[in-house]
């Protein structure tokens, strides 16, 4: 749904858009760069405490600064992959939003698409 409306300021409009409204079409690309990405993972730790209790292994609780550098972004795609197919649908979305918690502009979009991330966990 695209959401528009017009400011109007001393007899002069300006259209006001919405950031994250044009941003869907955006969302697989910033999930597939997600996975293949090996560098230091800012949303480690949002994506622990995501799939906390999911049953799918994960790495122990030890400080963002270490377990960013060692479960990067593709480990954690691949334990949220295995936590949607597992059923824990939810705990999924919210572990592949902290992919981009480093990024605010891509963490917005995600965060405004949940349906989006849901379509493309599912197709995997």
């Amino acid at each position: 749904m695209k959401l528009a409306c017009v400011l109007l300021v001393f007899g002069l409009t300006f259209p006001v858009i919405s950031i994250a409204q044009d941003c869907a079409g955006d969302v697989p690309a910033h999930l597939e760069w997600c996975s293949r990405d090996h560098g230091f993972n800012e949303g480690a730790s949002c994506g622990l405490n995501a799939l906390a209790g999911t049953g799918v292994p994960l790495p122990a609780p030890v400080g963002q600064a270490i377990l960013g550098n060692v479960w990067d972004r593709t480990n954690m795609m691949g334990a949220t992959e295995m936590a949607w197919k597992a059923g824990a649908t939810g705990q999924a979305v919210e572990a592949a939003l902290c992919c981009q918690i480093h990024n605010s502009g891509a963490y917005q979009c995600l965060s405004s698409h949940r349906d989006v991330i849901a379509a493309w966990l599912s197709s995997k």
